[in-house]
């Protein structure tokens, strides 16, 4: 079902309204386990992949329409800016901290997955980007999260979670997101390219799983740095963009870059601690203001990119008020098409 999905929505026959470029592909996972260089914690945000691919540039693919044209403000960002579609395969998984208790956990998190298709636009021009997704997915069983997780513990040698006879029963989900980001300060040099730039950001999700509004700000200081917005990243629900590497001043055949960042997060609901919308059953106290803060690299080679990150989060709940951290890492192949 959920490929037939994917070919239903997608279409993937695109209809090029202009001179293409390239397309890409791209493979993200967030995990907190020392081997990507998280805290070894195993638990809050335990794991999450993404998996996408964002059509060449100015290319419509069958579903973008659904997807845009009620909005007269994206019909003429449409219009007027550089233009990338995509889609991509996710899934995210939680778990309490003691995960050898087979009965219910009060006072923690409660056992959750979350399996979707995103559905993402990308309007740009040199100073402003605005992003939307639409996600279509599932939370409860037929996320697969028990399955991913105890089969990669096995991998690995390690215990197996005991308590996802407790996770959140099965409930569609339907998801909207939109960010805004603006490339407020720009230092630029004719032999090494971009050196610096500030990316000041707004958004907002709306849908059963999660309701809320962020601000946040991205700093990047480096040689050659991407003609884009800033790293983007699966638990941020900020989308998906393409990195073309001729989108540059300088002729250097690499960039890389250190970058920092912090985010604010005023929620109404998050479905991963409220519980189900439309089942009773295990949740905790939600915090309604979430700070997250993240630092990282990013390496890109030719056609290829790297980004490592390293996410804190502030308590997202009143029983058990500590941080969590998780690391992320990203890898990139943009494909030229002319």
């Amino acid at each position: 079902m959920l490929l037939l999905a994917v070919f239903v929505l997608a279409g993937f026959s695109p209809l090029a309204i202009a001179a293409s470029k390239g397309e890409s592909y791209t493979a993200t996972i967030e995990n907190d386990t020392r081997r990507l260089g998280g805290p070894n914690s195993d638990d809050g945000y335990t794991n999450g992949f993404r998996f996408s691919y964002v059509y060449a540039e100015d290319t419509i693919p069958g579903w973008a329409p659904t997807l845009t044209d009620w909005s007269k403000t994206l019909k003429k960002e449409l219009a007027q800016s550089t233009t990338n579609f995509g889609i991509s395969l996710n899934q995210k998984i939680y778990t309490p901290e003691d995960t050898d208790q087979t009965e219910p956990i009060l006072d923690d998190r409660p056992y959750a997955a979350w399996l979707y298709l995103g559905f993402t636009a990308n309007y740009r021009t040199e100073t402003h980007s605005h992003s939307l997704e639409l996600d279509l997915g599932v939370v409860g069983p037929p996320a697969m999260g028990e399955q991913v997780q105890n089969d990669f513990h096995d991998l690995i040698g390690v215990p197996r979670a005991q308590g996802w006879d407790n996770q959140l029963e099965t409930e569609p989900i339907i998801q909207l997101s939109y960010f805004q980001k603006v490339r407020f300060v720009d230092v630029l040099d004719k032999t090494t390219g971009r050196m610096f730039d500030v990316i000041p950001y707004t958004g907002a999700s709306l849908g059963n799983a999660l309701i809320a509004a962020h601000a946040g700000v991205i700093g990047r200081l480096g040689v050659n740095i991407p003609n884009d917005f800033g790293p983007t990243r699966p638990s941020a629900s900020d989308g998906d963009m393409i990195k073309d590497p001729r989108e540059s001043n300088s002729e250097l055949p690499w960039r890389a870059y250190v970058y920092g960042a912090a985010r604010g997060n005023l929620i109404g609901h998050n479905i991963f601690i409220d519980g189900s919308v439309f089942h009773n059953g295990p949740h905790v106290t939600r915090i309604p203001f979430v700070a997250e803060t993240e630092f990282g690299y990013g390496l890109q080679y030719m056609n290829f990119s790297f980004i490592w990150r390293f996410v804190t989060v502030s308590p997202e709940f009143e029983e058990r008020e500590n941080f969590h951290s998780f690391a992320s890492l990203t890898l990139s192949y943009y494909r030229d098409l002319d």
